[in-house]
């Protein structure tokens, strides 16, 4: 099993890029709290399951993108948030 936690990991982080993709160009248009959920947890178990991988590619790819991803979500959403609460944002 720990053989295709990293891929598992990559498949996973590449479906919460594709989450906030939609959320973006507003093709979907969940709630802020579910988008908030889905977004931390996605990002959180696909760390985990490419912290927890074996070593190699796979491991490499999907730690470097979740990681990636999780600081352009808390950059661009959750410190804005935080900053411009209260505006409508």
């Amino acid at each position: 099993m720990k053989k295709y936690l990293g891929v598992i990991s990559f498949a996973l982080i590449i479906l919460v890029i594709f989450f906030l993709a939609a959320n973006i160009t507003q093709v979907i248009e969940p709630g802020v709290t579910t988008f908030r959920v889905l977004m931390i947890c996605g990002i959180i178990v696909s760390f985990s399951f490419s912290f927890l991988s074996e070593k190699g590619l796979w491991r490499k790819l999907a730690l470097g993108l979740s990681i990636f991803v999780g600081l352009f979500y808390f950059i661009a959403f959750e410190l804005m948030r935080i900053v411009f609460q209260g505006n409508g944002f």
